[in-house]
């Protein structure tokens, strides 16, 4: 944990459900930043984005140490500058890795449903118009009724003020669903790529990292490309291209080790 984000003197530390958790400065710091290229000049939503961050981050970590605590591991969650990482120390069989995998995705997912289901409780929104509020979110177009139906019962800021209510569940929704997915897109370390190199090194042990590693290069470096040329947002296009590289240099560093162990069937667990 500590060649990751180094422990400090400011770190924020507590336990829940018996597993440690350790916050790293930089996540706050980095969480604010990255709030503030959001156009949000207001330092109220700042915070509240970096509040909804931390919120969800946490969740999601805790899908993967209760899962990895459910097959007896030890789990700890450590969340600095680029997010979150959850540590169990304890070997598991493929199935039981993907499945702790996994179960990240799914807690985020869980809480993005949650979401929606408090602001119909609380503002009676129906399910086809939280549809329409969301598709936004994921490129779509949504039916132009339901959504200013859906708009018009989220509570309105005063002038120019703006709602922190309506900003919370568009945040939380956007983080929770939009960044869900792209978390499950086969694209090493994000868990779509972990669970992908699951199966492919299962399908085949010699080539199967390998594989998994090139499938993540060409997805990650066709979506930097692709957000470069269509989308304005630099944020995730640079995302893409160091994930990129990343896999490219990992492809290299196989290559290298092929070299010097063609005979060794073992070579690529190395």
């Amino acid at each position: 944990m500590s060649s990751v984000a180094p422990p400090s003197n400011y770190d924020l530390r507590f336990e829940v459900l018996g597993i440690p958790v350790r916050v790293h400065p930089f996540f706050w710091m980095f969480s604010a930043l990255l709030g503030m290229t959001g156009a949000r000049n207001d330092l109220r939503l700042v915070a509240l984005w970096v509040a909804c961050v931390f919120v969800s981050i946490l969740v999601h970590e805790f899908g993967h140490a209760l899962m990895g605590k459910w097959f007896g591991g030890s789990p700890s969650i450590l969340l600095y500058s680029l997010g979150g990482l959850c540590y169990s120390g304890t070997e598991r069989t493929p199935g039981q890795r993907l499945a702790v995998v996994l179960a990240g995705p799914a807690a985020g997912f869980l809480l993005f449903l949650a979401t929606l289901l408090v602001y119909s409780l609380l503002y009676h929104i129906t399910p086809a118009e939280h549809l329409a509020l969301v598709r936004p979110f994921v490129g779509l177009t949504p039916n132009a009724q339901a959504f200013l139906g859906g708009l018009s019962k989220l509570p309105s800021g005063l002038g120019r003020d703006v709602s922190l209510i309506r900003e919370t569940y568009v945040q939380m929704v956007q983080i929770n669903l939009y960044w869900t997915l792209i978390n499950l897109l086969p694209i090493w370390p994000l868990d779509g790529g972990q669970a992908a190199q699951v199966v492919m090194t299962q399908a085949n042990p010699r080539n199967g990292l390998r594989w998994s590693h090139g499938v993540s290069f060409v997805t990650a470096g066709l979506i930097a490309i692709f957000l470069g040329v269509q989308s304005q947002d630099l944020f995730i296009t640079l995302f893409m291209g160091y994930f990129a590289y990343i896999n490219y240099e990992q492809l290299q560093r196989l290559h290298e080790a092929s070299r010097f162990s063609k005979d060794d069937d073992d070579w690529w667990r190395r």
